[in-house]
């Protein structure tokens, strides 16, 4: 995306001093190779995209056209899914709270069920009794150590005997089809994804006579990262070719004695692979001062605009300068509007700056929008941008203050 100083300028006049900057063709690119690497490997594999990390519509009805599936945790989710068109059959549903309402929405509408917990497991036997004539489409997550401190809450432990008990009664049930098993870890490393895999491939040949209808691996994946992000982490960004080797092409080994009809749908649930570099986050500078020698710069947005990453890191940052002879700091800070005293947006800036210029943070694509509160101001538009032709797309509008109120009784 070209951009200078009188495009965001431009924009600025039309939807205000703070706005994200979507680009949906990248989007779309980034699937494309991201899906592509795995089927070198192993064809039968295909992506639920993690809706919880970016909800955009525009987005997810991209994902849908190319034949792929709405990974979602919530009605809320679910709901916006069918809202878009997506058929509940390509809808995958995990999470750790489904209601009984909940889950028998997504299992009488046909979308695939991912059961989290006991209690879970209990209200699916509930529903099946009561809808002998529906076929309720399930699968299992699973929980088990991956060489790593961190026990993670989600799933049902695997070492357990109440686990394979509990596959034994649901599999005997007769109009519960249980298709496939489910993990996903927090962990982004290379190295984690080569024990889960080993263990999900090992725990469906345990647990079924034939290959399962699909194993997920679940998401997690690191997504393209600029240079200046990543030297900020404490594990190295694998590319996409590298998560594919160690996934697809374990799979490719494991079942290659089957014929092609017969093997498992590989599923992966990427989030911010697909969409962490696909928004921009701009704001203006409002005001510069020095307090006790320490330059400060306040901006039109806010640290709650670009994601959970803000409190540990700088996210990439570039600055565009109304004029070339702006003042020059060493060490300044760009703070926020809000009235948290901890809202910086970037710490330690180097360069050239004055009011009115414009910053602009990249990678900003993942677990922003969807995490910004309705607090102080409501939420800023986002806007596609196209440097071609110079056109503007709202793809979500400013919010107003009927929006953040409208819910309330007054």
């Amino acid at each position: 995306m070209a951009l200078n100083y009188k495009i965001l300028n431009d924009i600025e006049k039309q939807f205000g001093e703070s706005f994200y900057l979507l680009d949906s063709n990248k989007f779309s690119n980034n699937y494309d190779e991201f899906v592509g690497e795995f089927k070198k490997y192993y064809p039968k594999t295909n992506v639920g995209y993690s809706y919880k990390t970016n909800y955009t519509p525009k987005l997810c009805k991209i994902i849908d056209q190319k034949g792929a599936y709405a990974e979602v945790v919530s009605t809320m989710e679910y709901d916006l899914a069918i809202k878009i068109g997506v058929k509940p059959k390509n809808i995958i549903v995990n999470g750790p709270y489904k209601n009984k309402e909940a889950l028998e929405k997504f299992l009488l509408n046909g979308s695939n069920v991912n059961i989290d917990s006991y209690k879970e497991a209990e209200l699916v036997q509930e529903i099946a009794c009561e809808n002998k004539n529906v076929n309720l489409s399930i699968g299992l997550r699973c929980n088990f150590e991956i060489n790593d401190t961190l026990i993670s809450r989600f799933g049902f432990d695997v070492e357990s005997e109440e686990f394979y008990k509990l596959f034994d009664r649901l599999n005997n049930i007769e109009n519960i089809s249980l298709k496939g098993i489910h993990c996903h870890f927090p962990n982004r490393d290379l190295e984690s994804y080569l024990p889960r895999v080993e263990k999900i491939l090992q725990l469906a040949d345990k647990l079924f006579d034939n290959a399962p209808e699909y194993i997920d691996v679940g998401g997690g994946y690191f997504g393209r990262v600029d240079e200046s992000l990543q030297k900020q982490f404490s594990t190295r960004v694998p590319e996409y070719k590298e998560y594919a080797e160690v996934i697809a092409k374990k799979f490719a080994e494991h079942f290659q004695y089957l014929e092609d009809n017969q093997k498992p749908t590989l599923l992966l649930e990427p989030g911010s692979a697909l969409v962490g570099d696909t928004m921009l986050f701009v704001a203006k500078i409002i005001d510069i001062k020095n307090i006790r020698g320490k330059d400060i710069a306040t901006s039109s947005g806010s640290k709650f605009n670009i994601g959970l990453l803000t409190s540990s890191v700088n996210m990439p940052m570039k600055v565009y300068n109304q004029n070339s002879t702006c003042n020059s700091y060493d060490n300044l800070d760009i703070a926020g509007f809000t009235c948290i005293e901890s809202d910086y947006l970037y710490k330690g800036y180097c360069g050239k700056l004055e009011v009115n210029d414009f910053v602009v943070f990249s990678n900003i694509g993942s677990y922003s929008i969807v995490f910004k509160p309705q607090f102080i101001l409501p939420n800023v538009p986002v806007i596609e941008y196209n440097d071609q032709d110079s056109n503007y797309e709202v793809v979500k509008r400013q919010e107003t203050v009927e929006d953040v109120f409208s819910t309330f009784v007054i």
